[in-house]
């Protein structure tokens, strides 16, 4: 009984880092176009006089997308560390189906 809840454990903490790993790609994608445009909001930002509306409107953008990529660093954090758990709980679960299969075919003599 304990293999199977094992492998059911197993199975399924696999399948929760594939979707975290998936969701890390997105949002490291996320970030890099972020940043992007920012970078190129700066550059046309130059074109302009500083107290000019345009220019306003244009670090106000900017600061938004500072927050933008803020955010999603923050997210891309809290993905990597439950990645992390992941990783130790599979190993805990691959330890206990080692063990399971072991008592299953161990001769022991009585």
């Amino acid at each position: 009984m304990g293999l199977l809840v094992a492998t059911m454990q197993r199975r399924q903490l696999r399948m929760e880092k594939h979707n975290l790993s998936f969701q890390l790609l997105l949002i490291t994608k996320a970030i890099s176009e972020a940043s992007k445009s920012q970078n190129e909001l700066m550059q046309v930002g130059t074109d302009y006089e500083s107290d000019s509306i345009i220019a306003k409107r244009l670090q106000e953008r900017q600061y938004k997308f500072k927050l933008l990529e803020e955010k999603l660093s923050l997210q891309k954090t809290e993905i990597q560390t439950r990645l992390q758990e992941i990783d130790t709980e599979l190993k805990s679960v691959e330890e206990m189906i080692k063990g399971e299969i072991g008592e299953l075919f161990s001769y022991s003599t009585r």
